[in-house]
């Protein structure tokens, strides 16, 4: 049977609570009785010694009747039990009762040392009366050394019944204290047991696979940041698994576009080398005709699996780079003037940009020549006659940033997150028209990441495509 932590919490303040009064109730009640007993003893010693002066005179002259006369008239005016004693023990007086009738008092605690020291005290329950009383005792003196003893007797009573009150005080002070505690424990431990009971209950939904559930904790302490770290690593294994979604998406959807892109030319391929073993081969113009045509496939096959190829190898990470030195606006303008024929079929216009003077980088001249041919190709590509392309460099302290800009038929908002895909085509008919394998772009990216660099896209349907690369120098 699990106990809940609230109730530990609550057992703990309980006792905690009730350790402290019974401590407190000790040591309260021990001082309290020291101080009562130390006040008595303090007013009996005063009214011993004036006692002691009145009965002096008559213990010397041996007048029994005026020592119980004056015994009696003072036992009434203090409220106090008055004996007086004899140096033998013998009890010459006494309020009580009859001195004849009682015992040697020689051997008492509080007799014993007022004979040697002039004052004796002690506490003790009463053989006579049955109460704890305080015996205070002094001796009477003369020149010639001590006469006799004067005795005074308090029952503790009083102290007996203001202890008494003390408990009850502190009895249902206590009980008040508890109730308190209770009240402030329970709302105290629910403060820590509820967010721990809905961590509790958030770990338990995330172990069953719903990331979904978050910890409310608005407190700024230990469970604050336990929630903030619970909520965050439900936030990091959604984020994995809509990511290992998506790449699962990306790996269905790539083998299912590596099977298309290649079964249409190897249909194409199939569909006219049976054509020619059933008789087309003898006929020269067309034998021909279907061989260019098979070229034709051969070669998209063929440039499928060189991107391919290189796309694997920029991904697995082992890809080696020829890292050197070369000034970016060089090479832009050995790739713009391969381009010529192609702008002037298309009576296009390219237009190149170059903002500073300094753009020398470190990388691959090949890969980013690579780069370069691709975004501009698929610029001309994409964007219709008589249009415009822009190709600029932006000299930066630590980078170099080139821009490639058309005014073409640009790319909806809902594409451009799969842009960088393998195989991924906006208009997948018209891509193919136009020849690409539609592995382009996905290369480029990953040559950019291989020089540590950064590759982003901004389009608009109708208006045109921005491509920005940033290099590292």
């Amino acid at each position: 049977m699990k106990i809940r932590i609230m109730w530990k919490f609550l057992g703990a303040y309980v006792s905690l609570t009730l350790v402290a009064i019974l401590v407190l109730n000790f040591f309260v009640k021990s001082r309290l009785q020291e101080f009562y007993e130390r006040k008595i003893s303090d007013n009996l010693t005063q009214n011993a010694f004036l006692a002691s002066d009145i009965l002096k005179d008559d213990l010397t002259s041996r007048d029994f009747g005026s020592i119980q006369k004056k015994i009696d008239n003072i036992s009434q005016n203090l409220g106090l039990r008055v004996t007086l004693i004899d140096k033998t023990g013998k009890v010459l007086g006494d309020s009580e009762h009859e001195p004849a009738l009682m015992e040697n008092h020689i051997g008492r605690e509080e007799t014993i040392e007022a004979l040697s020291s002039g004052i004796g005290e002690s506490s003790r329950v009463s053989a006579t009366s049955g109460f704890s009383t305080k015996y205070l005792a002094v001796a009477i003196k003369q020149d010639d050394g001590v006469m006799g003893v004067l005795r005074l007797a308090m029952p503790l009573v009083e102290i007996k019944e203001e202890l008494d009150a003390l408990n009850r005080i502190f009895v249902f002070g206590g009980i008040l204290a508890i109730g308190v505690t209770l009240i402030i424990g329970y709302f105290a431990s629910r403060s820590i047991t509820f967010p721990i009971h809905k961590m509790s209950e958030a770990a338990r939904s995330i172990e069953k696979g719903d990331f979904s559930r978050r910890v409310r904790v608005n407190t700024k302490d230990e469970l604050g940041d336990l929630a903030a770290a619970i909520n965050k690593m439900a936030d990091e294994l959604q984020l994995k698994i809509d990511n290992l979604k998506k790449l699962d998406k990306i790996r269905t959807d790539f083998v299912a576009n590596v099977s298309h892109e290649l079964k249409t030319p190897l249909t194409s391929i199939k569909g006219f080398v049976e054509t020619l073993e059933d008789g087309a081969i003898d006929d020269k113009e067309n034998a021909k005709k279907f061989i260019t045509i098979i070229r034709k496939h051969v070669e998209k096959l063929d440039n499928i699996i060189n991107d391919l190829l290189d796309l694997a190898a920029a991904e697995s990470g082992k890809e080696k780079i020829n890292i050197g030195r070369f000034s970016l606006n060089i090479l832009l303008d050995e790739v713009v003037w391969g381009f010529g024929h192609m702008l002037s079929v298309k009576e296009q216009q390219l237009n190149v940009d170059y903002k500073g003077n300094d753009f020398a980088i470190r990388g691959d001249k090949d890969k980013i020549e690579q780069v370069l041919v691709n975004l501009i190709d698929n610029a001309i590509k994409y964007t219709g006659r008589n249009g415009k392309i822009t190709a600029a460099l932006f000299e930066q302290k630590d980078n170099v940033m080139f821009v490639i800009e058309d005014n073409g038929i640009g790319i909806s908002e809902e594409h451009l997150d799969r842009i960088f895909e393998r195989f991924y085509r906006v208009d997948k008919a018209r891509s193919r028209e136009l020849g690409g394998t539609g592995l382009g772009l996905s290369i480029v990216k990953h040559i950019v990441m291989l020089h540590d660099g950064h590759i982003s896209i901004d389009s608009e349907p109708a208006k045109g495509t921005k491509v920005t690369v940033v290099l590292p120098r």
